[in-house]
């Protein structure tokens, strides 16, 4: 039976969207967002000028698409499902040390051009205080769910252990240490996870 052709449309479709988000990610990250253009995007994804506009959109579009890609992660919501169903405060915490560790390194490039852009672009701030909003109420359910689990240090309630999981594992932490020192992968996640449960769960 042959295919469908409005199913080979809607494929070829998605296929160019892929395509030029990964060329949009490539000249962001190689020229800067604030040098790349359109045109040098449509050049690096084989297209037109005019296919990049039609299929996702002008660069504040392709950065917002490229920053979605990483906030709808699905391995953050299978993190999440995991914390919601651990037993202890321990492993809830190396569940989340795992999962951010395991999401900026796939994420990488692209958490580090949000950064780097967002002071100097007003949609780039956007999308950055966008997701951290998005991000620091999944690291809230975490620190609800050590403290639903009776396994909170003395002194430390649900709001101060947000804050420090917020710091140790927030959007920032993972760059500071593996771009901006000379941390391994493993290194910085076997620190992030005991420095955070020595802070926060009962001994």
């Amino acid at each position: 039976m042959a295919a469908n052709p409005t199913s080979r449309r809607v494929q070829a479709a998605e296929q160019t969207r892929e395509l030029i988000l990964r060329a949009a990610l490539e000249r962001f990250t190689a020229d800067g967002y604030a040098k790349a253009t359109v045109n040098d995007i449509a050049k690096a994804a084989g297209v037109v000028v005019a296919t990049v506009y039609t299929s996702v959109g002008g660069k504040p579009v392709l950065l917002e698409h490229l920053v979605r890609q990483g906030v709808q992660d699905a391995d953050v919501t299978e993190t999440l499902r995991k914390v919601a169903v651990a037993t202890t405060g321990r492993e809830v915490i190396d569940l989340i040390a795992a999962g951010t560790g395991s999401t900026y390194r796939r994420h990488r490039a692209v958490i580090e051009l949000l950064l780097d852009t967002a002071a100097s672009e007003p949609s780039a701030r956007r999308l950055l205080a966008a997701a951290n909003s998005s991000y620091r109420a999944a690291i809230g359910t975490v620190a609800a769910r050590i403290a639903t689990l009776g396994a909170l240090a003395d002194g430390v309630d649900e709001a101060r252990a947000t804050d420090v999981l917020w710091y140790l594992f927030g959007i920032w932490s993972w760059p500071r240490l593996l771009r901006d020192a000379t941390w391994t992968a493993d290194e910085a996640e076997s620190w992030l996870r005991e420095t955070a449960a020595r802070t926060l769960l009962r001994p």
